[in-house]
């Protein structure tokens, strides 16, 4: 009888598992992303929350010094640059100035894309990276793209019991690289979507997160 228990909680727990996923939906890279590799490259996390930042920051550098990619966290090397919407022309020269003190000619940015809610029997339509995305090949840090702000994963909670979970809640993330060291049209070198679903455990699902992300620099 113990044995039977014991394998039911261990079945439990696999279900509870699937139901957090996290996979890469669609992905591009421009002829010149190879050359990145090489070089310094800051990640910057999304948000105006330091604790999500770090989280997300620490999370994906870690994955790439695995690589032997000298990549480095934004809230470590410049603090002092907080989360902002626009920017003028004289800050935008300032904060390129500071990364090219610090040798820096990489920049990888993570932010959220989209947040679907939709019922458990149905999917939900999964974004593409559209065309003109692919066009645009500048790093334009006046308005940072108009990117989202990331999730706060440890504030999530979900339900994962059958009679319970009647609605399912996706997030699109996205992961932009650029090349800051290429001329201004050609910077953009990968751009990426990731979709996670009901994510349960926030350390799982940033472990996965990076991991997505860092395979793209496998060559």
């Amino acid at each position: 009888m113990k044995k039977l228990k014991h394998l039911l909680i261990l079945l439990l727990g696999m279900i509870t598992w699937n139901c957090s996923t996290i996979k890469l939906i669609d992905s591009w890279k421009s002829e010149d992303f190879q050359a990145v590799k090489s070089k310094r490259i800051l990640v910057a996390a999304k948000s105006p929350d330091s604790a999500i930042q770090k989280s997300f920051e620490k999370a994906i550098v870690s994955k790439l010094k695995g690589q032997d990619i000298d990549a480095i966290e934004m809230h470590k090397v410049f603090p002092s640059i907080k989360d902002k919407e626009q920017r003028t022309t004289e800050e935008v020269q300032q904060i390129l100035q500071m990364f090219k003190e610090k040798k820096i000619e990489g920049l990888l940015i993570t932010s959220l894309k989209q947040t679907i809610e939709t019922n458990s029997s149905s999917k939900p339509e999964r974004g593409k990276i559209q065309l003109e995305n692919k066009r645009k090949g500048t790093f334009t840090i006046e308005d940072y793209d108009n990117l989202k702000d990331l999730p706060d994963l440890d504030k999530l909670d979900f339900d994962t019991s059958v009679d319970s979970k009647t609605t399912s809640t996706t997030y699109i993330l996205e992961s932009i690289t650029y090349d800051l060291a290429l001329e201004k049209d050609r910077q953009l070198v990968n751009v990426c979507l990731l979709d996670v679903v009901d994510p349960d455990a926030a350390d799982q699902v940033l472990n996965a997160f990076a991991k997505v992300i860092s395979d793209q620099f496998k060559k």
